[in-house]
């Protein structure tokens, strides 16, 4: 379980991080894109934070826990598994009503114990506190899931599972920081950028840039996921820190998007961000150590 669960950044601080990026926005609008959109959310950055544990949960949402069931057989690397999520709570009484949280009623994030595969599903609910769906692993060994939901009357909460699955054995990779932050997606170049130093317990923001890869330009024709310009996991090297970070300024359309994080522990993370175009959600991952 994670042993540091983050409560909400104080009011000051997001109201001075807010007022830098407006100011950005009004000094320099052509670098700072679309810091100056007037759907830029400082609240959001209080909300960016969301970790497994239930290190400062209420009692209530302490009883709270998942159980995963694969009733059609354990899961093998390659085939479609069907996988029953069930969540209860007190006494083991089924929970069975659920809040909207970015467009879905559960959240589910799958990755492999090296880190290397990566999965954001939304399993279908059956009532009664069940979900379910199939799940195709990429590849045999560990996996570790992580359960995003809220409970009505209840906070958010994550919650985390494991499964081995069977099939050929495949060498586990080692994990390295990128030697850049940039990548090449379908066209564009996408930019990863720090506001500070990575270091643990620190708040910053963390800004991705898109522009044309051939032509330099700007991209401005990104589409909302999950009902933002993105979303940003990231995982440390043990899986034990689990972040799932929104953006500030959810409703851009690009060049720019932009979060708030802080890490809570040093070492190195996999770092998860997922965005739209042209009807596509695409995937750009990078390693960074903190």
């Amino acid at each position: 379980m994670v042993k540091y669960k983050w409560t909400l950044l104080s009011t000051a601080f997001v109201l001075v991080l807010a007022a830098i990026f407006l100011l950005q926005g009004t000094k320099d609008a052509g670098a700072t894109g679309d810091l100056s959109d007037p759907f830029l959310d400082p609240y959001a950055l209080s909300l960016a934070h969301r970790h497994a544990g239930v290190g400062s949960e209420t009692a209530a949402e302490k009883s709270v826990a998942i159980r995963l069931e694969w009733p059609e057989g354990e899961p093998q690397a390659g085939m479609p598994s069907k996988l029953s999520l069930s969540i209860a709570g007190g006494g083991g009484k089924p929970i069975d009503a659920f809040d909207i949280t970015n467009e879905k009623l559960l959240h589910l994030i799958v990755v492999s114990e090296d880190l290397q595969h990566f999965q954001h599903v939304h399993p279908e609910y059956k009532g009664g506190g069940v979900f379910e769906l199939p799940v195709t692993f990429p590849a045999s060994g560990k996996f570790k899931l992580y359960a995003d939901f809220v409970p009505t009357g209840l906070n958010e909460l994550t919650r985390t599972g494991l499964v081995t699955v069977s099939g050929t054995a495949a060498g586990s990779a080692v994990l390295k920081p990128s030697e850049m932050l940039e990548a090449s997606v379908d066209g564009m170049k996408v930019k990863l950028e720090f506001s500070d130093e990575l270091a643990p317990q620190t708040q910053m923001s963390m800004t991705y840039t898109f522009t044309d890869e051939k032509t330099g330009d700007p991209i401005t024709d990104l589409e909302l996921y999950l009902g933002a310009v993105g979303h940003v996991v990231a995982i440390d090297q043990t899986t034990e820190q689990f972040i799932h970070i929104h953006p500030l300024n959810w409703a851009s359309s690009g060049p720019q998007a932009v979060f708030g994080a802080a890490f809570p522990v040093s070492g190195m993370y996999k770092v998860w961000g997922q965005f739209q175009r042209n009807g596509k959600t695409f995937v750009v991952p990078f390693v960074i150590k903190v």
